[in-house]
């Protein structure tokens, strides 16, 4: 990872104690799921290399309209979701 992500991102957010490196975005679905309304939008940001599973994750947590962004360097980094109706 380069120096200036690890000398400026907290720890936590970078590093997973788990082997599951999408732990994170598992649980933010669930809570999402719970906690949006119908219709409603979720914006995550994520590394590059997880954006087909950051899609599988939030699609069979009952998202649609799943939409991958790209950041300024053209690279996907970033999932638009909406809560079903």
């Amino acid at each position: 990872m380069p120096p200036n992500v690890v000398n400026y991102e907290p720890h936590l957010a970078l590093f997973v104690a788990d082997d599951d490196p999408l732990i994170f975005y598992k649980a933010i679905a669930d809570f999402a799921k719970d906690k949006l309304t119908p219709g409603g939008k979720l914006f995550i940001e994520f590394h590059e290399e997880s954006a087909a599973d950051a899609g599988k994750i939030f699609s069979a947590k009952g998202f649609s309209g799943i939409e991958t962004r790209k950041d300024m360097q053209g690279k996907d980094r970033m999932l638009k979701a909406t809560m079903l109706l």
